[in-house]
């Protein structure tokens, strides 16, 4: 060692700031678990915005259509947590990224045990990581074509 820090010898030193993205991501998606993210609030929101899109929608239709909804922003949360460290922090290890998004998957849903009006599962789980894997898969393959 020369006793140089790694700012002054030219290596990349891992920048906390790299990690910023990432910490507020996450904090959006601490918000997102919470009881005003229940299903029973956000179908105030997004059933008034269904039957306006698609007048005449049964109830039926309206209750799968919001949940499917809820899913998908489950999948996509996840992938834009991977995109996030994949890109940042965790630029050169795929595999380190796509397990902090698992584990927090993990917390999340233990997370929403504790909170009113939500409730955890493991299929939120599965379809978090997928979102993840996903999320690495449109990762490698935008680096495949540039």
């Amino acid at each position: 060692m020369n006793g140089k820090s790694t700012a002054i010898s030219g290596e990349a030193p891992s920048h906390l700031s790299e990690w910023l993205p990432v910490v507020l991501w996450g904090a959006v998606m601490f918000t997102l678990s919470t009881s005003a993210f229940s299903a029973a609030n956000t179908s105030r929101i997004i059933d008034p915005i269904l039957a306006w899109l698609i007048p005449g929608i049964s109830p039926v239709s309206l209750n799968v259509a919001h949940a499917l909804i809820r899913k998908c922003a489950h999948f996509t949360e996840y992938g834009v947590l991977y995109w996030l460290l994949a890109h940042g922090p965790l630029a050169h290890r795929p595999y380190l990224a796509f397990a902090i998004c698992v584990a927090y998957a993990c917390l999340d849903e233990t997370h929403q045990i504790f909170v009113p009006g939500r409730t955890a599962s493991p299929y939120d789980v599965a379809l978090d990581s997928t979102g993840a894997a996903f999320g690495g898969f449109l990762t490698s393959a935008v680096n495949e074509l540039s």
